[in-house]
């Protein structure tokens, strides 16, 4: 009975240890196989797709309590690339790390509770870097996935800048030459810094500077971040002229479920657009522009807009949005004109649609009496100098009887409250969609660099509920000149 019982406790054992040993392997396949999964939408007639897991798990690396250096998760980066593909895991605790490089077939998986630094030594002011080399020609590399590991709102990991101060270079995610790629489920507290938090560019080789200015060799400018998705993710303290997400080129991205605190959530704009601009100055619009974008749910608060359109000197192909709000911000949506001179230089946006969109102003414009505008007047969104064409009559009469009142007198815009940045302004929201781009409600305009997208109707654009009454689009011939609020006929037809 001894011997009999004894082999039965040995065999509940074995059983016991098996269903175990199986438990954690499924446990860690579980883990190891984090992923947002494939990704598809419909543009126009299009079904694209955008991302597809094709990370094969040959190996892992995990990193724990915080303790990684950039030189330890590169080092692990190129064994499992090398090996054929695998995941890095990084688990709770604050990690305060130089500039990571990925590499083809790796999937980096971030526990809640996990906060990123960017270690600024040398001059480092990137955290993770997919295929940007500016010094040569890097391979294009390929299935890249950055990932949270819950998907609830509240354990999203975070990438803090507070350790740069405003207007300090910083880019939690450089992307440039990249194919299939996701990027999901984050925080990035900001601080006004320059760059945006997801900043896609072309890989394009820097030549040094030639004639004191900064010079890349604009044949490599076509080497651009394409099949690409991010999703799930917010900022706070956004920059006024920057944003949480700019592709300066992309082709084949997908956007969904992004929120931004102060200026721009999405920003599709293809450079600076200034005057020496490289990626502008190449021979063909369509090298290194932005096709084939898919937005979804995209909001914006106390800032500039949901999303910023502006094609500089190219032709942006084939862009659709839905599902756009904001809230105390300049506007919903903007959508500016190509501004480069000599005007055969410009550019536009074709087959852009733009739907779902609404605006809500809970914060009252106030106007009272005294000389300080920056005491009396409560200006809760950002606006570079542009929107200041569009204030509305009774801010830009207070404005010049403040500035009238002063000797000697200054420039109006001076009296006008800086942005959290100090570079741009704020002022009240002025409506949904500003549309410099448009002349009119009923015409284009003949100006080269105007363009037109497809809006919904007046009827469609929602207001939900607040306190603005104005208009639901703003075109480009109603600026004024703030100080006698006439027609700004140069801007207008600039």
């Amino acid at each position: 009975m001894i011997i009999k019982n004894y082999y039965f406790k040995m065999e509940v054992l074995k059983k016991a240890l098996l269903i175990s040993t199986i438990f954690l392997c499924f446990q860690f396949d579980v883990i190891a196989q984090t992923t947002i999964g494939t990704q598809k939408a419909t543009i126009g007639t299009r079904n694209l797709t955008f991302f597809v897991n094709r990370v094969k798990v040959k190996g892992t690396a995990t990193f724990r309590n915080g303790q990684a250096t950039a030189k330890q998760v590169n080092d692990e980066i190129e064994r499992l690339s090398a090996l054929g593909g695998g995941v890095i895991k990084f688990l709770s605790g604050t990690y305060t790390i130089g500039q990571i490089h990925l590499k083809s077939n790796i999937r980096i998986e971030v526990a809640s509770n996990v906060t990123f630094k960017i270690d600024r030594s040398n001059g480092n002011s990137t955290l993770f870097n997919l295929g940007r080399i500016t010094n040569k020609n890097q391979e294009q590399i390929f299935n890249i996935e950055i990932v949270g590991a819950s998907d609830n709102p509240n354990s999203w990991f975070t990438i803090d800048l507070g350790n740069f101060n405003p207007l300090a270079d910083a880019t939690p995610f450089k992307v440039g030459y990249v194919k299939n790629f996701a990027l999901s489920r984050f925080i990035i507290k900001d601080n006004y810094t320059l760059n945006p938090s997801v900043f896609l560019v072309a890989d394009s080789r820097y030549l040094g500077k030639i004639d004191g200015r900064q010079t890349y060799d604009l044949e490599t400018f076509g080497r651009i971040p394409m099949q690409g998705v991010i999703k799930n993710a917010k900022a706070t303290k956004i920059g006024t002229g920057y944003a949480l997400v700019q592709p300066f080129s992309g082709k084949r991205i997908y956007m969904e479920n992004l929120k931004g605190n102060q200026g721009i959530t999405v920003r599709l704009e293809p450079g600076s657009g200034k005057a020496k601009d490289d990626l502008n100055l190449t021979k063909s619009k369509k090298m290194g522009s932005i096709d084939d974008i898919y937005i979804k749910n995209i909001s914006n608060e106390l800032g500039f807009a949901a999303l910023f359109i502006k094609p500089h000197a190219k032709i942006c192909n084939n862009i659709y949005a839905t599902g756009l709000s904001a809230k105390n911000s300049l506007s919903t949506v903007y959508i500016a004109s190509a501004s480069l001179t000599p005007l055969s230089r410009r550019g536009k946006f074709i087959n852009t649609k733009f739907e779902n969109i609404s605006f809500t102003q809970t914060i009252e414009n106030k106007v009272s009496g005294g000389t300080n505008p920056l005491k009396v007047e409560n200006y809760p969104a950002d606006s570079g100098l542009e929107g200041l064409r569009f204030m509305t009559e009774l801010h830009r009469t207070k404005l010049v009887r403040v500035r009238n009142s002063m000797s000697p007198k200054p420039g109006a815009v001076s009296l006008v409250a800086k942005d959290a940045g100090g570079q741009r302004y704020k002022t009240h929201p002025i409506a949904p969609v500003i549309f410099t781009a448009k002349h009119s409600a009923t015409s284009i305009g003949t100006t080269l660099g105007r363009y037109n997208v497809d809006l919904p109707s007046n009827s469609q654009i929602k207001v939900l509920g607040g306190v603005y009454t104005g208009a639901k689009v703003v075109y480009r011939n109603e600026a004024k000149v703030i100080i006698n609020g006439t027609a700004d006929t140069d801007y207008i037809l600039k």
